[in-house]
């Protein structure tokens, strides 16, 4: 209570952005630190995916198609 919490994702997510990378989930993790003015900040893993490309149309046939 009382805690405000701050996050900015907003650079890493433009710059990613662009490559296709989307952002699904941050897990915060039991890491914390203290600086000298009682401020407390943790680590999170950031979980990114993108979609998958589609594979370009093999030239050649399977054998099997063949038949």
């Amino acid at each position: 209570e009382g805690a405000e919490v701050q996050a900015d994702y907003v650079p890493l997510l433009n710059s990613l952005a662009a490559y296709g990378w989307q952002l699904t989930c941050v897990l915060p993790t039991p890491v914390v630190k203290t600086n000298r003015e009682g401020n407390l900040s943790t680590k999170q893993i950031v979980f990114l995916q993108r979609p998958s490309l589609p594979q370009k149309a093999k030239k050649k046939e399977s054998k099997v198609n063949n038949l």
